[in-house]
């Protein structure tokens, strides 16, 4: 579910586009999907704290970060991007993931808040702002 509260530029249209790409191809597996939309040089930034904390560099460092936790937590997993708001070149992004969590077997859900900076329709950076993947909330 998506809102959209503004006549957007055609590259806030490309941009939005783009990051539900990414989101699809993340949550349906396609690994090759996911990397095409992001450039050579794309950073990943990930606030302190969490395991996954830290910058990383280039498509395959970032896929391997974002779908580490994933493989290992949860399975039958899904992404579900409730607000995505374009502002000119950035994207801001707001939602959950769902799954089972693979310890305890439950149905749970984790928010999400990132902000993707993009440039003609490729994910040249993005950062975690806000990411509850580590406290999993049983919904089931």
């Amino acid at each position: 579910m998506e809102t959209e509260t503004k006549t957007l530029t055609p590259t806030e249209r490309i941009n939005r586009r783009t990051v539900t790409e990414i989101y699809s191809a993340l949550a349906t597996g396609d690994m090759q999907g996911f990397m095409e939309r992001l450039a050579p040089d794309v950073t990943w930034t990930v606030a302190a704290g969490g395991a996954t904390g830290g910058t990383y560099h280039g498509p395959q460092e970032v896929l391997e970060k974002a779908m580490a936790p994933i493989a290992v937590d949860w399975s039958d997993f899904t992404i579900t991007t409730f607000e995505l708001t374009p502002v000119g070149d950035n994207l801001f992004a707001q939602g959950e993931y769902r799954g089972v969590n693979r310890t305890t077997g439950k149905e749970g859900a984790a928010r999400f808040v990132h902000v993707w900076h993009l440039l003609d329709g490729i994910a040249q950076r993005f950062e975690t702002v806000f990411d509850t993947h580590t406290i999993w909330r049983a919904t089931q």
